[in-house]
């Protein structure tokens, strides 16, 4: 037995703003698809406020089979964020917002727990027709944004191969639940979890660009049978993202390069919810033309206060990657420790929203068994 990692698709000069489709494999035993999106920036950036990292142009990703079985479903940032969980570290992209700089990002789409699971993973063989879903929106012709005829798409996958490759038992579905805007301070919203699957873990995401986790949720708490008890209860998210580094031994550093026009305080990528630190560093300009503006209220700011336009390599520390908290059942490799649904009556997660005009969403990972 022996884990193949091949590559099925390379595609060019995806058009802009669309959804591409791609049919799977009709057998084999995958861990994971991995997919590799590249593309350049349409010009240097100048509008200060802004900053698009490659994910934020994702829409969703879904994996369908038999063109209403839902596999997965997640926004790029989700996802993102669920490989930060299942790998412990960001997964490997390049970040340059300048002007004809490619721009590189690798996600993947587990099966299991990880590349080399031989419980858990996609057995197509067992599965209908299966297609994967890209849906994104590069908005060509935009400064800020990228140019669609750059827009390239590699998928992999990550197959075992040969005599004694295990045999599945389930597969691992992940999926957005819930998406709305809080109406206003101390707003209970509910969303109410399927019961009859194990939980992995909820995760709860901010998504408005200049709020963290705690300025949109103030409070968590989960809730069976209507408040007969609660497995979970969160008053502080800011303490629950810090806990949850320590927990899962979790990589909270990125890197990447940004672009700052002559005396103007710039947006940096805002890829965690509450920062640690962020060092700066110039890129063919004296480390006395910039400084860092803020990091303590999102997003991250940095000013160029020298006489010419300039580059700058990061590096940013914080908890909440992708302003994203997890509410995680998956300690155990026996799944021991997972929330057992089978048998509740119903299952919900209750949120104390801060104020209103926020977004936010709620996705989630359950079992699947074939």
């Amino acid at each position: 037995m022996y884990m193949l990692r091949q590559r099925i698709l390379s595609t060019a000069d995806l058009v802009d703003d669309s959804t591409f489709r791609f049919k799977l494999p009709s057998v084999g035993k995958f861990t994971a698809i991995q997919m590799t999106v590249n593309a350049d920036r349409y010009a240097d950036g100048a509008d200060n406020d802004t900053c698009y990292p490659l994910e934020s142009c994702i829409d969703k990703i879904e994996l369908v089979a038999g063109g209403s079985k839902t596999l997965l479903s997640l926004t790029g940032k989700q996802l993102d964020a669920m490989n930060y969980w299942a790998f412990g570290k960001p997964t490997p992209r390049r970040h340059r917002n300048r002007a004809n700089m490619d721009n590189m990002l690798n996600l993947y789409l587990l099966g299991g727990r990880n590349l080399y699971d031989q419980e858990y993973g996609w057995d197509l063989g067992k599965l209908p027709e299966t297609y994967l879903e890209y849906t994104y929106d590069l908005s060509e012709g935009v400064a800020e944004y990228f140019k669609a005829d750059t827009h390239d798409l590699k998928l992999y996958i990550w197959r075992w191969m040969g005599p004694g490759s295990p045999d599945f038992k389930g597969y691992f579905r992940s999926r957005q639940l819930a998406a709305w805007a809080t109406t206003g301070a101390s707003v209970i919203k509910t969303v109410g979890l399927p019961v009859g699957n194990p939980y992995r873990w909820v995760g709860v995401q901010a998504k408005t660009r200049g709020q963290t986790i705690g300025g949109t949720i103030t409070e968590m708490e989960l809730k069976v049978n209507n408040g007969e008890y609660s497995p979970v209860h969160i008053p502080s998210p800011m303490d629950f993202v810090m806990q949850e580094v320590a927990e899962y031994s979790l990589d909270n550093i990125i890197s990447g390069m940004e672009y700052c026009v002559q005396d103007t305080i710039y947006d940096m990528p805002t890829y965690f919810s509450y920062y640690d630190s962020i060092d700066v560093t110039a890129y063919q300009h004296d480390p006395e033309d910039f400084w860092l503006y803020s990091m303590i209220g999102l997003p991250p700011r940095v000013e160029e206060s020298g006489t010419s336009n300039m580059e700058y390599t990061f590096t940013q520390r914080g908890w909440g990657f992708q302003k994203c908290l997890r509410i995680g059942f998956d300690h155990l490799l026996d799944g021991a420790d997972l929330l057992h649904t089978r048998g509740m009556g119903a299952l919900d997660l209750d949120l104390t929203e801060q104020t209103s005009g926020e977004d936010a969403a709620v996705f989630a990972q359950d079992i699947v068994t074939y």
